[in-house]
């Protein structure tokens, strides 16, 4: 019944033996208690160690050959990475670090299995160069030039160069590259009547700021995509913001306009990456022709993947396509193939039939 005692055990008369003998037994199970609830805690974080991994949290540092295996595991997702090719790349990689004593040791042998299942556009760099090339500075990269454009007889030049890292937050180099266009196309846009924007000499890099700056240019809606082994990302315009996949990734600070007018779009064999990637988001606009030569051939996607150590694989994962549904990965073919003399003078008679 409710408060009845008569069941329990009785400490009263006890003796001091049978006391001792007691409090060992709770101990014990005390223990025991407690060692399981820490088993129970350790098996937890084993079992959650490739989640933690993939925010880039590491339970204990990996051995040079942990490190070379969970690199192995990012790059599962390269363009060439097929199941057999993977396979055996991965068991040659793994063969060449097994005697490896740092993560320096690794670097060679990961870059080798890195364009072996990224293909030639993917990249390996070690801490010193990814800090130069992926890190949060402002800049990127010290080399980097903002984009200038220029106006003369109606027409405005935007010459975007290279941008190697730079960043999309509000001070970030990347930010300046954007709105240092996107503002000059607004004081531009009432006296332009036609527009070109020239991609020679730019090698690519971060594409986010590029496609913004060009913004006010394109038309709103899906402008490529990306497309992996099993997945095509879009890659849309919503005014002056730029989305991967629906998530926005640039914009101006302060947009402009959407602006008319035909343009012409400039490559040449230097022209790569992501700078190719802007090229192809104007094929398919109506009023747009390509100039130029061949462009370099690298109108693929990368994914930077940062490992342990702060290295990175830039791991090509996709191949660009232009809004029509034509995939590249191979050299732009200008719609004039022309040279550097010749180039004026063809842009101008081809305004002279859209104007």
């Amino acid at each position: 019944m409710p408060g009845d005692t008569s069941a329990r055990p009785s400490t009263t008369h006890q003796t001091p033996e049978e006391r001792q003998r007691r409090r060992r037994r709770r101990g014990i199970i005390v223990g025991v208690a407690v060692v399981g609830v820490a088993a129970l805690g350790v098996g937890g974080i084993v079992v959650a160690a490739p989640l933690l991994r993939s925010y880039g949290i590491y339970v204990v540092p990996p051995s040079p050959q942990q490190y070379a295996e969970f690199a192995l595991d990012e790059m599962s997702h390269g363009l060439d990475a097929t199941p057999d090719h993977y396979a055996e790349v991965r068991a040659e990689t793994l063969a060449e670090v097994a005697t490896a004593t740092d993560y320096a040791g690794t670097y060679d042998a990961l870059a080798k299995a890195a364009t072996e299942l990224g293909g030639p556009h993917t990249t390996f760099a070690d801490p010193a160069k990814a800090a130069e090339m992926f890190g949060p500075s402002s800049g990127g990269n010290s080399q980097n030039q903002l984009p200038t454009v220029s106006s003369a007889d109606g027409v405005t030049t935007i010459r975007l160069p290279t941008l190697i890292g730079g960043g999309t937050g509000s001070d970030s180099f990347g930010q300046k590259y954007i709105d240092t266009v996107v503002a000059a196309i607004g004081k531009a846009a009432p006296s332009t009547s036609a527009w070109v924007v020239d991609l020679r000499e730019n090698h690519g890099g971060n594409v986010w700021p590029m496609l913004a700056a060009v913004a006010p240019l394109l038309d709103d809606g899906t402008v490529e995509t990306f497309d992996s082994v099993d997945t095509s990302t879009i890659i849309s315009v919503d005014g002056g913001a730029i989305s991967s996949g629906g998530k926005e990734q640039s914009a101006a600070s302060a947009p402009q306009p959407k602006v008319g007018g035909p343009v012409a779009v400039v490559v040449n064999g230097m022209t790569g990456s992501s700078a190719e990637a802007v090229a192809i988001a104007f094929i398919g606009q109506s009023n747009v022709r390509v100039f130029g030569q061949p462009s370099y051939g690298f109108s693929t996607a990368n994914q930077p993947m940062r490992l342990y150590d702060g290295a990175v694989v830039n791991l090509t994962v996709a191949v660009d396509a232009d809004r029509t549904g034509k995939r590249y990965g191979v050299p732009i073919e200008p719609d004039e193939t022309i040279d550097d003399t010749q180039l004026t003078g063809a842009i101008e008679t081809w305004l002279a039939t859209v104007a």
